[in-house]
């Protein structure tokens, strides 16, 4: 950024060709200060003549070049003159005054009017600017395309935790059917077991009372005199020959196909139980490595 002299406003004082407050003013060589409207129009390079003094003193004017209008910087003066700001040196990178300009210490140096000094500045800020715009509308569309695919991401991520908890309801429901099943046929076979047991006890303890009945009509009659146990046995001796007892299963053989098959699947549940959930986490961490 160029460096500036230190500015300061002009009071307003009246102009001594139209008598009216000064407005751009400029102070010639002989010293009058009058509005710039006032001036002679002259081409820069050409002499500056005070239409006060109408050219008595031409040797002293120095050659001077019109100010031209910068808008707000218009209403900047130079605080060593007291005139308004019109130049640009841009060997010194310093604004300048009339009097500036026609000064030594500038007469070597590449100066023009600020207008025309400032246009590179701003056309190099409206370049940047329009550059600076597009990128930041470029990486605002960035932003909004690549929010969009994470917002669908999430969506996807979400409906992927729906599924897993279907999928795992899913199951706990089956096993939990599955469940039931088993501890009903169990109950069931449970249920068929005590019913053969009842019948079994029932059918053993006939025969174990029959002979009870027989051992004491037995022992009763070995406690008889030697003439009525004689005379008895004659009568009743066949009544207590000993009958074989065929002994009733314990257990039907299709009941014991029943407990042996209910045996075989139990016994082999904790293992699958194992194996799907070893199958289950490999599956899991197999996938999140791949992911990785």
């Amino acid at each position: 950024m160029p460096s500036t002299r230190s500015l300061r406003g002009l009071h307003q004082v009246a102009c001594p060709v139209c008598t009216r407050p000064l407005q751009d003013a400029v102070t010639t060589a002989c010293g009058h200060t009058v509005c710039l409207l006032c001036l002679p129009r002259t081409p820069m390079g050409a002499q500056l003549l005070c239409p006060l003094c109408q050219g008595a003193e031409e040797e002293k004017i120095q050659a001077a070049v019109a100010p031209v209008s910068l808008g707000p910087l218009s209403e900047t003066y130079c605080e060593e003159h007291g005139e308004k700001i019109y130049f640009f040196c841009k060997t010194d990178a310093e604004l300048l005054c009339v009097f500036c300009r026609e000064g030594p210490a500038h007469q070597a140096h590449t100066v023009g009017f600020l207008d025309e000094a400032i246009q590179p500045y701003r056309d190099r800020l409206r370049s940047r600017l329009e550059a600076l715009r597009m990128e930041r509308d470029k990486i605002e569309d960035r932003k909004c395309q690549e929010d969009q695919k994470l917002q669908e991401v999430l969506m996807q991520v979400e409906s992927k935790k729906h599924q897993v908890e279907a999928a795992f309801e899913r199951l706990k429901r089956e096993l939990v059917d599955q469940r039931c099943l088993l501890l009903n046929r169990l109950e069931e076979l449970e249920r068929q077991i005590c019913k053969e047991r009842e019948e079994y006890i029932s059918k053993v303890s006939q025969e174990v009372d029959r002979l009870s009945t027989q051992v004491e009509e037995l022992e009763e009659k070995c406690q008889q005199p030697a003439s009525e146990l004689l005379q008895d046995a004659r009568l009743n001796q066949s009544r207590y020959e000993l009958k074989t007892f065929v002994s009733p299963e314990a257990i039907s053989s299709d009941l014991v196909k029943k407990i042996r098959n209910l045996h075989r699947k139990i016994l082999s549940l904790p293992k699958m139980m194992m194996t799907f959930s070893e199958n289950l986490m490999q599956h899991l961490e197999t996938d999140s490595e791949t992911e990785a």
